[in-house]
């Protein structure tokens, strides 16, 4: 190249070299071809400088890459790692009896907390895996004071273990009218919903305001899920099943298909005059039903229930929620025929304070009629009050008041229930 470039130069300079006049003197003309090449020796140093330069470069490029050639796997890892979401909450509860049953041993006082990590992955944009890991530590008044509400909705399923409580891939079409979800998954986050009694760390804690008493589904465990939205943002259809879990197991899936429990749900969600509503009408199928032999012993059928689930904002500082249903009481494995309950959460009470939330409820439960078949048996009924301090949106406090009368059907007199829930997201 610096030959070509040598030429190249010469023969311009040639070319461009005005015509003698008359005669040039010889010295002239072999001064200015010396002065042409001092100036080409010049440019070809100039280039050999460059493409050293070039060498030296391209050796450290190949040294540095060679170096990182080990954290290529890492650097993957943390690509894929940065798409994961990661969120959670941790729950503590305080609660302590007044007048409870002496049969039962009398007051005493309950401690527990649990603790809700949460990995989602979202691998396309329209599909996510998530995995929901729990650790729960206590297990509340229930053990003791066993109620069919259920005095705390948080507690008391995987007593200090840590489990996974779903893990399901979901997948969304048609501009998200269509969902579907599989994996193991909890049911009661798709059917009986409710904007105003849906959750126990930051609204009512008995477990009958949080999902309808005689919903009957299973623990956590295999299934699946379907929802379509017939008219985007004020009709769908939902529907779900999952195993029926006859013998407490639905850790395995072995029998996936075997006692399978179903549900469906209609739900309309309006906006009456600008304020938005729910009303929701499910019906299940449940085939881990077993029913007594007229001739002794039980034999295996499908028992049903259905119910309703409606909430609306009458206010912008009110909102109100109903529930009722019913259920197939032949099912020995059913210790509730119906249930109703019904409440409200009131905003802005305090001056400077428009996020704190105070919410009041009440309902009533009947026991199946084997519960109680010597005597006439009585409605559970149950009462709940809380205050919900908002200090962040990831930091709440709740005082919380509760009452149970007529304590699973018998003929008590009513007990108290006081306690403090500390609700810390992330």
């Amino acid at each position: 190249m610096p030959n070509v470039l040598g030429a190249a130069l010469l023969c311009a300079a040639v070319v461009s070299w005005p015509p003698p006049a008359g005669a040039q003197p010889a010295e002239a003309l072999q001064e200015r071809i010396q002065s042409l090449e001092r100036q080409l020796n010049a440019l070809k140093e100039q280039l050999q400088a460059v493409q050293e330069e070039q060498k030296a470069r391209k050796a450290q490029a190949e040294r540095q890459e060679k170096q990182l050639a080990p954290l290529a796997d890492l650097r993957k890892s943390v690509e894929a790692l940065s798409k994961i979401e990661i969120s959670g909450g941790a729950t503590g509860t305080l609660q302590s009896t007044s007048g409870a049953p002496r049969s039962l041993g009398g007051d005493e006082s309950f401690a527990g907390g649990s603790f809700d990590l949460i990995l989602t992955y979202k691998p396309l944009n329209n599909v996510r895996l998530v995995l929901d890991l729990e650790a729960i530590g206590g297990n509340g008044p229930d053990d003791r004071f066993p109620t069919l509400a259920g005095l705390n909705g948080d507690l008391g399923t995987t007593n200090d273990t840590v489990t996974i409580l779903e893990a399901y891939i979901e997948a969304a079409f048609l501009g998200e009218r269509l969902v579907l979800t599989a994996g193991k998954i909890d049911l009661t986050n798709y059917v009986d919903t409710n904007a105003y009694a849906n959750d126990e760390t930051l609204q009512f804690l008995t477990g009958a305001f949080v999902n309808n008493a005689i919903l009957s589904n299973p623990e956590n465990g295999p299934g699946a899920r379907i929802r379509y939205e017939v008219i985007p943002e004020w009709l769908y259809v939902e529907a779900g099943f999952q195993n029926g879990d006859r013998d407490r197991d639905a850790r395995t899936t072995n029998r996936f298909f075997e006692d399978v429990y179903g549900v469906v749900e209609i739900g309309v969600t309006p906006k009456l005059l600008g304020r938005p509503g729910g009303y929701r009408v499910w019906a299940f199928a449940d085939g881990a039903g077993q029913r007594a032999r007229e001739s002794g012993g039980l034999r295996r059928y499908t028992a049903h229930g259905a119910g309703v689930s409606l909430d609306q904002e009458l206010a912008g500082w009110l909102g109100a929620f109903f529930r009722i249903g019913y259920r197939d009481s032949a099912n020995v494995n059913y210790d509730t025929q119906a249930a109703w309950m019904a409440g409200f959460q009131i905003m802005k009470i305090l001056p400077g304070r428009p996020e704190d939330a105070l919410g009041l409820a009440y309902g009533e439960i009947k026991p199946a009629k084997r519960a109680a078949p010597a005597r006439p048996v009585r409605n559970e009924k149950v009462y709940e009050v809380y205050y919900r301090w908002h200090f962040t949106d990831k930091f709440h406090l709740s005082p919380i008041l509760q009452v149970v009368d007529d304590r699973a059907g018998e003929r008590e007199d009513l007990f108290w229930v006081i306690g403090a829930r500390l609700q810390v997201d992330f």
